[in-house]
């Protein structure tokens, strides 16, 4: 009896290394020019075959003015002053691995000997497949699928040639309270030099004794200039009259201090009132 041949494939794209079975390590990945290659890890945890798949692709994330992140993928301005995703090959790029096994990738940027000073990126998707085998059903059999999960996995690939240098100017401060109590803290600043900015920002609110109150503090990426967005819970701060405390440093938990692009620490404050 004629059968048919069916395969049915669910994908799911996700940016967080943490909901896969299948890891990756490090999540961001240096290159200087003067070795052009690179190292990083695929780790299987299931007890599944995956078939794993590497690309590159050039995006960033970006900041409107109300502090909200989000990805741009299709800036071919941007693209062609920063991107080595065309510029990158991957040994390998498609392998399976069985359970528990692990498999080193290698990166080769075959970059232009003329760029000029800077770092230059792109994005590492790595996407995961479990192999399974087509699923045969005859015509007068009921038709089920086996699905399968696509994961696709982003690292942040950061090329750097010459002398690389990074700021962060603030150019204001403003604060907004929010109807629950949330006291809103957007900083507009600048970034200049000729890298991003992969550092940490923290918000502090300063009594006027000079202690501080409330502080928040997060670790971010910042391409191009823009407003950051931070909150503080003050619900039960007392009235009065407080400092408000932005800084920029380069240091964050997840990189090495040795691999971000590192300059002094920017600050700036301004005046707030809780009534």
């Amino acid at each position: 009896m004629k059968k048919l041949l069916l395969t049915v494939l669910l994908g799911l794209c996700t940016l967080s290394a943490g909901l896969s079975q299948v890891t990756i390590a490090p999540t961001n990945l240096f290159v200087e020019d003067n070795s052009r290659f690179g190292t990083y890890m695929v780790i299987n945890n299931s007890n599944e075959n995956q078939e794993i798949s590497v690309d590159f692709v050039f995006s960033y994330s970006a900041l409107n003015d109300d502090g909200q992140r989000r990805i741009v993928e299709d800036d071919s301005i941007s693209a062609e002053k920063h991107s080595i995703a065309e510029n990158v090959r991957a040994f390998p790029q498609n392998f399976v691995l069985n359970p528990g096994q692990r498999q080193i990738v290698r990166l080769r940027i075959a970059a232009p000997n003329d760029l000029e000073d800077g770092t230059y990126w792109a994005r590492i998707k790595t996407s995961a497949t479990p192999e399974a085998p087509p699923v045969e059903i005859e015509q007068t059999e009921t038709v089920t699928a086996s699905l399968g999960l696509i994961v696709e996995q982003i690292t942040g690939l950061y090329y750097k040639v010459g002398t690389v240098n990074t700021g962060i100017a603030i150019n204001e401060i403003t604060p907004r309270l929010s109807d629950d109590g949330v006291l809103e803290v957007f900083t507009d600043f600048e970034r200049t030099g000729n890298s991003p900015f992969l550092g940490s920002v923290i918000t502090s609110l300063i009594n006027s004794q000079g202690n501080v109150i409330q502080q928040a503090r997060n670790s971010t990426t910042l391409y191009f200039s823009g407003t950051h967005k931070q909150d503080l819970l003050i619900g039960d701060t007392p009235p009065g009259e407080y400092t408000l405390r932005v800084e920029f440093i380069t240091q964050r938990n997840d990189v090495s201090d040795d691999d971000i692009v590192q300059m002094q620490p920017v600050s700036s404050t301004t005046k707030y009132t809780l009534r």
